[in-house]
């Protein structure tokens, strides 16, 4: 009897600890550095179109870029910085690109039994198919990797987490192994001690059957969750681990996503069951994504996925998850504020953020430049019916501003316009889609990821290094925009038949310093000034977002 509660209670205690929550120790300083360096060193080699895979190692500790990425990973690991973001460490082998091969020669075979246990679940029908996939799954191959590549081991588990191995190795588990059906026979033959194996035996099936009907519970209620929150399609990004493909994937993420956010501790946290997003319905559709409003729980929310043709486009995939990372560390009133993230596959990964009812300022001035000047509900100056005024807008923006400077280092939004900024119900303005946003360094220069042309600074369309100062530009040619009720440069757009030599022509009288946005005599002359000030054509000539914001908040008071 004591032995069957004991059993009883470790079978409790293992299910438990399935549900229970990890806490993870925080991020240091120090080991902050390092572990950026890591993915900065994964990000060079993704924008230099490098294909940096482990299948091959040799060839991966010849290219610059990839080596690069070893030691940056060997540091993490070395330095124990790694055990505090193990999904970051998970393919690096420090000892991989050593003189001595036996590391090369065991990561080569952890590229093969990766890719065996990676194959179509529905082959692996014997047990000798599954061979492979106990192979990873086993200590001692663990323990071989820590001894010959002085891998971290507890990294280990983000490995078998991967979804490409996941239904694999559940696959395996429902067989029958040789080395089971010897061990029962083994015991069935035996004559002591059966009764008591007989009571052990019944315990585990009475506990697997209740535990198989939780888990088939949950399962069918997440079947049913994903049906209703895969709006879009059902086709899947195909696992392409390893180099069997001609996609550019970099990294220490085998050939999958850098830095996937899916296994990131810190944003797990975030993470929301799918069937708790309801009410569904298409807001908007763009060249790279799609926008939902929904509901979760009792508030409103925006729900934004990719495209299906860009699911399955890994840079676009890094990029979203880029901006869902940026997204989750910011949090100030006059930044649309980030609530969480869903997914069931890599596919319909999506991120949840305030729903702002007003819709975004362009929409809300192209409905006002159909009316006449003096029925407008956006005014310089606050009337009698106006719920805002365009100053108190530009103050909002100009907040916005100074928090995102105010980072170290700093970051830019790069493509501030009136699109990406969002009215609450209130008419409180607030600035979102950080899709291209990014932090800043002494050798940031212009990529072909930038915001619209008619918002975009002089140094940057020259391709020359740039700062936050060029949000100062977009700051005034916004204020062009609220002003005029008109999109930067329309008049000269609407007299060409050609948009992209219009958009040419633009760049390069921009770029020269020959072109500024227009103003309407309606606009105050101290925005006026404000506004030429931040059109400035040499950067340093243009005010810091904490200067502009005191400035605007002083004009503002005195309109």
């Amino acid at each position: 009897m004591k032995t069957m509660l004991v059993l009883l209670a470790m079978a409790m205690a293992a299910v438990t600890a399935q549900v229970s929550t990890t806490t993870v120790a925080p991020v240091t300083a120090a080991c902050n550095e390092t572990l950026s360096n890591l993915n900065s060193a994964v990000v060079a080699a993704t924008q230099s179109n490098t294909k940096c895979k482990i299948n091959n190692p040799t060839v991966f500790c010849t290219i610059e870029a990839c080596n690069n990425i070893h030691k940056m990973g060997k540091i993490a690991v070395e330095s124990g910085c790694g055990k505090q973001k193990l999904s970051d460490i998970k393919y690096t082998f420090p000892k991989m690109c050593d003189a001595d091969d036996k590391c090369t020669k065991l990561v080569t075979q952890f590229t093969a039994l990766f890719q065996s246990c990676a194959e179509d679940p529905k082959k692996l029908g014997t047990s000798a198919s599954c061979q492979p996939c106990r192979t990873l799954n086993e200590t001692a191959f663990r323990t071989s990797l820590m001894t010959v590549c002085g891998y971290e081991v507890a990294a280990f588990d983000y490995v078998l987490k991967d979804e490409s191995l996941v239904n694999s190795f559940a696959q395996c588990d429902s067989l029958k192994t040789d080395k089971t059906q010897d061990s029962r026979a083994t015991a069935a033959s035996e004559t002591g001690g059966n009764s008591t194996l007989f009571v052990v035996i019944g315990i585990a099936v009475a506990v697997l059957i209740i535990l198989g009907a939780v888990i088939y519970k949950l399962k069918l209620k997440n079947d049913i969750a994903k049906r209703n929150f895969d709006y879009i399609n059902n086709d899947t990004l195909q696992a392409q681990d390893f180099g069997n493909n001609d996609n550019k994937y970099t990294g220490p993420e085998v050939g999958r996503i850098a830095n996937d956010i899916r296994f990131d501790e810190e944003l797990a946290q975030f993470r929301i069951p799918q069937n708790e997003i309801q009410n569904v319905s298409l807001l908007v559709k763009g060249g790279y994504g799609v926008v939902f409003h929904a509901t979760f729980g009792k508030d409103d929310v925006a729900m934004k996925q990719l495209l299906p043709s860009k699911s399955k486009d890994i840079d676009a995939i890094q990029d979203f998850m880029n901006e869902i990372r940026l997204c989750a560390r910011l949090e100030h009133p006059k930044i649309v504020k980030f609530i969480g993230i869903s997914w069931s596959t890599l596919h319909d990964l999506a991120v949840l953020s305030e729903f702002m009812p007003r819709g975004d300022v362009g929409a809300v001035l192209k409905k006002e430049s159909k009316k006449n000047e003096t029925h407008r509900v956006l005014q310089w100056h606050r009337t009698s019916n106006s719920p805002t005024t365009k100053v108190q807008i530009a103050a909002d923006v100009a907040d916005a501003l100074v928090y995102l400077h105010s980072f170290q280092p700093t970051i830019i939004h790069r493509d501030l316009k009136s699109k990406n900024v969002l009215l609450s119900d209130s008419w409180e303005a607030k600035l979102s889609d950080f899709g291209i946003s990014r932090v800043t360094s002494l050798e940031e220069t212009m990529t072909s990821n930038i915001g619209t042309v008619a918002w975009i600074a002089p140094e940057v369309l020259s391709g020359g290094r740039y700062t936050e100062k060029a949000d100062i530009y977009s700051f005034g040619v916004l204020l062009s925009e609220l002003d005029t009720c008109e999109s930067p440069y329309s008049n000269m757009m609407n007299k060409s038949k050609d948009a992209s030599f219009s958009n040419a022509r633009i760049a390069l009288m921009v770029s020269e310093g020959t072109l500024k946005p227009d103003f309407t005599n309606r606009m105050p002359d101290q925005l006026l000034h404000l506004a030429l000030e931040c059109l400035a054509y040499n950067e340093a000539d243009r005010p810091t977002a904490m200067s502009l914001s005191y400035k605007i908040h002083t004009i503002a008071k005195n309109l």
